[in-house]
């Protein structure tokens, strides 16, 4: 709603100039001869030269017709005021994702003036001088959105928590957050999304919300995948990069360094929307390496960092008594590359006894190849694909042979054919793993088929889950990283040098990096190391980048309920200066 509602009037402002000139030029006399000055009262002196500057004297009530007419100009310009009472809450909705750090080719800094996110805190504070709102609260849309300290309402202290809005998401959840704003500012509160890209949908109508918009389309080169994992005795590399442009082909230059070593270093020739891999083979005890491009309008996808891959080996005691069986369950265990090369203190005890193992930390995998009331079974086969023992098994075409189980049905079935159990887990008094698995391997067809490896492949990775430490050591922001530790409290070293107290509050600690970088988790006297990289291409594309204002918060005839007129102040103070205007010059009449 603007202050003058009829700004056209203020073409009657041309008045006051009018006026002016009125008492200006009147004090211009004509040259007249006379024969001698001695009967005037007073000599006027020539203001043609001299070097005595006089100054224009002007009469009190010039300056009150100025003012009078002042008041009636704007008078007629229609002023209106926001009532106080009637202000509403603001909900401020902030586009947390990468791509609003995007700045221009001569610098793609992260203060960029250039960059949407600049943009936008400029067009906010113009917006927080020229309306008042009875609170303000701001939610930062990243891949979850979250609140920004509690309810401010000054242009001052908004600037203080837009310190926390570092742009440097994968994502922005934009739906989620405006859900979240519209439940934290009521029915009478007014949206506004600050983000780089337009609203979805062809038609946006904004019930309450407006949509402001300050991206750019931008070609841009990024990393947007990039692994370090084991390959035998090395670590093998890939990294992707994409060429984000919709026409220009282009050229990106790279550097692979571990430390102050360097790899690799290269230039790419990319076709527009273009992707290439790079691999990179390693020995395993590379320290971090670290791939950088060339600075582009996008700096925070133009560097990654990975850390070795993690070489969790269990220990894995092969007691069962059929020597062909023994052969089969040992090769599987040796392809599945997770087995250790030690014995001793096994973390995992294969056996045929009924009875549980000895042995404090041990998981059990016990073989029951009973050839009594046994069954072939070809399916279907019911498997609970959430378990980790069952992911990536598909028993199609499987010829499973086991006995029926008496009543003791081992624990809850994973895999069963009908009613007949032939997976099956169970945890026991000291929490260990308990795997009881129905098989007549020579009846069936099982170990013959890829299920045979994939099964023994989930159960060491299933253990290597439960041993303290990490499973990987490489992540992409946003994603979740549990580290199981045997200590009830971590402390966490963040990518800035600061700390981070995390207590247990189950068997193992989920954290979520809000940031790229590098983080140590101390636990006791152990450490473990893991590194975050923004690969995110949406955020990267920034061909889809908009700018605009789409939406409004009411209609024109409900804004002007907020407002009330204030023309008749105007009118009343132009009344007053007439008032004496009319005084000064009934009074002086006669003077000289």
């Amino acid at each position: 709603m603007p202050f003058l509602t009829y700004p056209l009037a203020l073409m009657a402002a041309a008045a006051l100039p009018a006026l002016a000139a009125i008492y200006i030029l009147r004090n211009r006399y004509r040259r007249r001869e006379v024969s001698s000055l001695m009967l005037w009262q007073f000599a006027v002196l020539s203001r043609e030269g001299g070097a005595k500057v006089n100054k224009l004297q002007l009469p009190l009530v010039f300056f009150l017709e100025l003012l009078a007419l002042a008041l009636l100009v704007t008078a007629a310009t229609g002023p209106r005021w926001q009532l106080p009472a009637h202000a509403r809450p603001l909900v401020i909705i902030l586009d947390d994702s990468a791509s609003m750090l995007a700045g221009d080719s001569a610098g793609a800094s992260a203060v960029s003036p250039n960059s949407p996110r600049t943009k936008a805190v400029v067009a906010l504070d113009e917006l927080l001088k020229s309306r008042k709102f009875l609170s303000i609260r701001l939610v930062l849309a990243g891949p979850k959105p979250r609140v920004l300290g509690s309810a401010v309402t000054t242009a001052t202290e908004v600037r203080e928590v837009l310190a926390q809005w570092t742009c440097q998401s994968p994502d922005a959840a934009l739906d989620a957050a405006i859900a979240l704003a519209n439940d934290l500012g009521g029915p009478q509160s007014q949206l506004l999304v600050l983000t780089d890209h337009a609203p979805p949908g062809s038609e946006f109508s904004g019930d309450r919300v407006q949509w402001w918009a300050f991206g750019g389309t931008q070609p841009n080169l990024a990393f947007v995948n990039a692994t370090r994992t084991t390959h035998g005795e090395s670590d093998r590399v890939l990294l992707e990069v994409a060429n984000y442009s919709a026409s220009a082909v282009a050229t990106a230059a790279y550097r692979i360094t571990s430390g102050s070593n360097l790899l690799r270093s290269a230039t790419l020739k990319l076709e527009p929307r273009a992707r290439q891999r790079l691999i990179l083979n390693l020995p395993a005890n590379t320290p971090a390496i670290e791939a950088a491009l060339d600075a582009d309008n996008l700096a925070a996808d133009n560097r990654v960092t990975l850390l070795p891959a993690v070489r969790k080996r269990i220990r894995v005691q092969n007691s069962l008594e059929d020597a062909a069986l023994r052969s089969l369950v040992d090769k599987a265990l040796e392809a599945s590359g997770l087995r250790s090369s030690l014995s001793a203190a096994p973390e995992i005890i294969l056996h045929n006894a009924r009875a549980t193992p000895a042995g404090t930390n041990a998981w059990g995998l016990r073989f029951l190849a009973e050839t009594n009331a046994a069954t072939p079974h070809t399916g279907p086969f019911i498997v609970d694909t959430a378990h980790p023992l069952a992911r990536g098994l598909f028993l199609d075409g499987v010829v499973w042979t086991a006995s029926t189980p008496g009543t003791n049905q081992f624990g809850l079935p994973v895999i069963t054919a009908g009613n007949t159990p032939l997976l099956a887990v169970t945890e026991d008094a000291l929490r260990r793993q308990q795997i009881t698995l129905h098989l007549i391997p020579d009846r069936s067809t099982l170990t013959a088929t890829p299920n045979w490896p994939i099964f023994f492949w989930n159960l060491l990775t299933w253990r290597a889950r439960e041993t303290p430490g990490l499973v990987e050591s490489n992540f992409r922001l946003g994603s979740e990283v549990s580290v199981r530790a045997q200590t009830n409290s971590v402390q966490l070293i963040l990518p800035g040098g600061g700390t981070r107290m995390l207590t247990k509050s189950a068997e193992e600690f989920v954290l979520e990096p809000e940031t790229p970088g590098l983080y140590t988790v101390n636990a006791g006297n152990s450490s473990w190391q893991f590194a975050v990289n923004l690969l995110a291409p949406e955020e990267s594309d920034l061909a889809t980048a908009k700018s605009g204002k789409w939406g409004e918060w009411e209609k024109p005839e409900e804004a002007r309920r907020e407002y009330a007129s204030v023309l008749w102040f105007f009118v009343l103070g132009a009344l007053v200066v007439m008032v004496t205007h009319l005084f000064l010059v009934t009074h002086s009449k006669g003077r000289v």
